[in-house]
């Protein structure tokens, strides 16, 4: 018969893998002398940025991440630390963590995990500065189509200045006509 203790341990490790299953990036953060408050305003916040901010034992995160093969995160974890699983843009999560950080000492960034690599709080600050993911898919859709559009010019050139001459030569003609 399992314990009654082991059985809850068992259930929010399976929860932690579904998560981190779904993860698009994960970070690791202190609170701690963070106020109940600033907690829940910093959870709204994640929330708004499809993440989210998982307050549980250090041992039971370790055991997930273990369990769904991410490594290099154990050493973040000591002391009051939480894990923010980032659903969908990375740079949004990374955004919201660190102005909240500036904005509260008690939250402390310590590392992150995003596709295979290990974050350091400097790399996570460093996303942070990037500009939001449609942003960027539209400066480079710009730089792509700034040389088309110039080649679409220098093409169009000498046909407008066909049509140009063939206009004041027909222009001449009636003039010459009447």
């Amino acid at each position: 018969m399992i314990k009654l203790g082991s059985f809850f341990r068992k259930q929010i490790v399976d929860r932690l893998k579904k998560d981190i299953a779904k993860a698009e990036s994960l970070f690791v953060v202190q609170y701690s002398k963070l106020s109940s408050p600033k907690m829940t305003s910093l959870r709204a916040s994640l929330k708004s940025g499809k993440s989210r901010l998982l307050v549980t034992k250090n041992s039971l995160i370790n055991r997930a991440l273990k369990e769904s093969n991410i490594d290099g995160l154990e050493s973040f974890l000591e002391g009051p630390s939480a894990l923010v699983i980032g659903y969908d843009d990375v740079a949004a999560v990374s955004r919201i963590l660190a102005k909240f950080s500036k904005d509260n000492e008690s939250l402390v960034l310590k590392g992150g995990f995003f596709k295979g690599a290990i974050l350091s709080k400097k790399d996570i600050e460093t996303i942070s500065n990037l500009p939001p993911r449609l942003e960027l898919i539209a400066q480079v859709v710009g730089a792509l189509k700034s040389p088309l559009a110039g080649l679409v010019w220098t093409l169009k050139g000498p046909l407008n200045k066909l049509a140009i001459v063939l206009n004041q030569i027909k222009e001449q003609k009636t003039i010459k006509g009447q």
